[in-house]
């Protein structure tokens, strides 16, 4: 039987994982059956927001923490991970379980068209091929979001978390027929400026699109709390929250001074793509406004 962890996302929560030998911080953070911060305020904003039972949707699963514990809450999950790898330590985990309900593992990616596409497994950083070359790369299934719903006989999810390193704005465009037919479940979306412009987006056209269809949006900060986000963003990566509903207890937006603040703290980080994050993200908000794709 493979060797499993226990894991504690919450005070009256524990279920099982099966994790390989890896030294990335959330893999060793759950080897010793502690819930990665990373992955706590994700958590703690679905039981929040979401009593269960709920459909939940993980996009972009890695190994399972969010949908797995989202499971252990009592939800209905679809975890969704193209790399075969992660999604066959999925697979070890949910045998090692007994949820109350249904957990389903979808091995594919998401986007904006139905077909194959070349994938690049990185562990927790795989992605979509993009122009790059690799030997490392693997033919995988992509549908969109209304190809995988129908697959699963799912009308619609209640709650949806993705994180697919770049792909966001493709698996939004990719269900704009099945937003304009009125569904609107509530969107956990990381927005990574570096690998958003891989494939010719921003943080702020994924705000757009969302906005644009009637979603009221949220940063998600590492306390858990919601805020109101600024027009500028200098972070390249942040989690946000589209709610089809406006949301209580909230904090306000920044001041201009903390944003200045922060802009000034990413143009010294060592990390080169989160400095020139800075200067797309000063002419995208500041200088030619580029219109969210419909």
């Amino acid at each position: 039987m493979t060797p499993s962890c226990l894991v504690s996302p919450a005070a009256d929560l524990t279920f099982r994982m099966c994790l390989p030998d890896s030294e990335e911080p959330s893999v060793r953070a759950l080897r010793t059956g502690r819930y990665p911060q990373t992955l706590g305020a994700l958590f703690s904003l679905l039981r929040t927001l979401m009593p269960a039972p709920a459909k939940v949707l993980d996009l972009g699963g890695y190994l399972g923490g969010f949908g797995l514990a989202a499971a252990a809450a009592g939800h209905e999950v679809t975890i969704v991970e193209a790399n075969t790898e992660n999604a066959r330590w999925i697979r070890r985990s949910i045998e090692q379980n007994t949820f109350p309900r249904r957990v389903t593992l979808v091995e594919g990616a998401v986007g904006e068209t139905d077909g194959p596409v070349n994938f690049l497994p990185n562990g927790p950083w795989g992605h979509v091929q993009r122009n790059e070359t690799s030997t490392n790369v693997a033919c995988v299934s992509m549908m969109t979001l209304p190809t995988l719903l129908a697959s699963l006989g799912w009308t619609t999810p209640d709650f949806i978390k993705m994180d697919v390193e770049g792909s966001e704005g493709g698996v939004l465009r990719g269900a704009d027929a099945w937003f304009a037919s009125g569904h609107r479940p509530v969107i956990l979306y990381e927005a990574n400026g570096h690998t958003l412009q891989w494939f010719g987006d921003s943080p702020l056209t994924l705000r757009r699109f969302l906005a644009v269809r009637g979603y009221h949006q949220y940063e998600l900060q590492e306390d858990g709390l919601l805020r109101v986000p600024s027009g500028f963003e200098p972070r390249v990566l942040v989690d946000y929250l589209a709610s089809p509903v406006p949301l209580p207890g909230v904090l306000p937006a920044r001041s201009a001074w903390k944003i200045l603040r922060r802009t000034a703290a990413a143009l010294r980080r060592n990390s080169w793509p989160a400095r020139r994050h800075v200067v797309r993200a000063l002419r995208d908000t500041f200088g030619s406004q580029r219109v969210a794709r419909r």
